[in-house]
């Protein structure tokens, strides 16, 4: 059965449809939010280092949470977690829209303002640390076996095309209808909504947990956790590709901080056309993708995220000297190679180049975590790769935001490109060494030591009486 029969399957099954548009209406809100949030402070600040902190207040909970969230998930009705993270989010975004009268208005101080929103983003996206391992967990009880590539191939292809909705389209048009007040009011809507859809869902039991001999929840809980880092860091393709997934990121999450401002305090645009500016990197990110599937299996592994650093280089630069001109950036023309191009033509080239890069790192790193992580691991390896790539942001986020006000965006894009030149090459001296990948080896989990004791007193421990280990066999 190929993939396309496999959707209409899915689709009849009354259980996965709700869940299904849940996810839909959760995305467009979570996606939307980070970049009203920056809209609204970038309107009522002018100020890059506090934009930078609704970024770092969004980023955030990945570090603290995201690591217990799938221990805690073993341990609770995933309907339940599911239901209170959305009724969470109804109340944030409805205080977020209130919020933004009041900011707007000037009815609060603005660091007493700044503060709220920073707090409210920080709660929103930390019950979204448990919405999205829940809602993953809930899909093979309610979809049949035979149907789960189908069902998660359809819940990845609604996260590209609800991230390129909701910033491209929905923010936009949201904003100049509605006003940043009705925005944020729509996004409680859509929360609410899934609240109602998820509620529908049949009640899931929480399924009985075989314990270790002498060992507490706490003792298990911390064992689950650094099971995944041990993994990560004892196979070094799976850490570079980790680092890679994390330099994307970071740029990534600098340009969406950077974005409002550019438009605004650079280009002379509105804050809100921020999207159009950078969504032509969109389609770098398709063009990339359809290339890479192609032809990127005839390469070895370790070429295209090289590649794609320097490309990526490329396009942020081109970014960054067009911004040097201010307001009349966009009607400045180049002249290059005895061509005159008009700067808007050069915006059209410099985003995809930017789009490709990111395409040209992320596919191939996430593959090899893919393959490098056996089925036993592999989710706390990429809770690995969240947590890393969030905590690895942050700082590069508070300096860009602060250096931003001192010398300028387009300075700070520049740099970036920049950067990416010298990581590039040191990427290729380092991984063109390492061998083909073997196959995949059984994970055999090991235990941790709490602290004050040694990993011979965890075994001694935990071995299991041979009655219980016949049992489980």
């Amino acid at each position: 059965m190929n993939q396309a029969q496999g959707y209409l399957p899915v689709l009849r099954n009354p259980n996965f449809l709700k869940l299904w548009i849940a996810q839909i209406l959760s995305l467009i809100a979570l996606q939307s939010l980070l970049l009203l949030a920056v809209i609204l402070i970038e309107d009522v600040t002018n100020s890059g280092i506090q934009t930078a902190g609704a970024i770092v207040a969004f980023s955030l909970p990945a570090v603290i949470f995201g690591p217990i969230a799938g221990v805690i998930l073993d341990r609770v009705s995933k309907k339940t977690i599911l239901v209170a993270s959305n009724v969470t989010r109804v109340a944030s975004q409805a205080l977020l829209a209130l919020l933004a009268y009041l900011g707007l208005t000037n009815a609060l101080n603005p660091l007493f303002f700044v503060g709220l929103v920073y707090l409210l983003i920080f709660i929103t996206s930390a019950t979204g640390q448990f919405f999205a391992p829940a809602e993953g967990a809930t899909m093979p009880l309610i979809v049949k076996r035979e149907e789960l590539f189908a069902a998660n191939s359809l819940f990845t292809l609604t996260i590209v095309a609800i991230q390129i909705i909701a910033l491209i389209i929905y923010v936009p048009v949201s904003v100049k209808t509605f006003g940043i007040l009705g925005a944020f009011v729509s996004l409680a809507l859509f929360y609410l909504a899934a609240t109602f859809l998820l509620m529908l869902l049949p009640k899931d039991e929480v399924a009985p947990r075989v314990q270790r001999n002498g060992e507490s929840g706490v003792q298990r809980g911390w064992r689950e956790i650094g099971e995944g880092w041990k993994f990560t860091l004892a196979h070094k393709p799976i850490l570079i590709a980790i680092l890679q997934f994390a330099l994307v990121f970071t740029i990534v999450s600098v340009l969406g901080e950077q974005a409002p401002g550019y438009a605004n305090r650079v280009l002379g645009l509105a804050t809100e056309d921020a999207v159009f500016v950078f969504s032509p990197a969109g389609i770098g990110i398709v063009l990339a993708s359809l290339l890479v599937v192609r032809f990127g299996q005839n390469l070895p592994r370790y070429v295209l995220p090289i590649v794609g650093m320097f490309v990526m280089g490329l396009g942020l630069i081109g970014l960054g000297v067009i911004g040097l001109n201010g307001e009349s950036a966009l009607k400045t023309q180049f002249q290059i190679l005895g061509f005159t191009l008009n700067a808007t033509f050069l915006v059209g080239i410099a985003a995809p180049l930017l789009g490709i890069g990111i395409a040209l790192v992320l596919i191939p790193a996430q593959t090899a975590i893919q393959e490098g992580a056996t089925d036993e691991i592999r989710g706390r390896v990429l809770t690995v790769q969240l947590t890393l790539a969030n905590a690895l942001s942050i700082p590069l986020l508070l300096a860009a935001g602060g250096f931003s006000d001192l010398i300028g965006i387009p300075q700070i894009i520049i740099t970036l490109g920049a950067i990416l030149f010298p990581l590039a090459i040191i990427n290729w001296l380092y991984v063109r060494r390492f061998p083909p990948p073997p196959p995949s080896v059984p994970f055999h989990s090991q235990p941790i030591p709490m602290a004050g004791e040694t990993t011979a007193m965890v075994e001694e421990a935990n071995e299991l009486p041979p009655s219980q280990a016949r049992a489980l066999q």
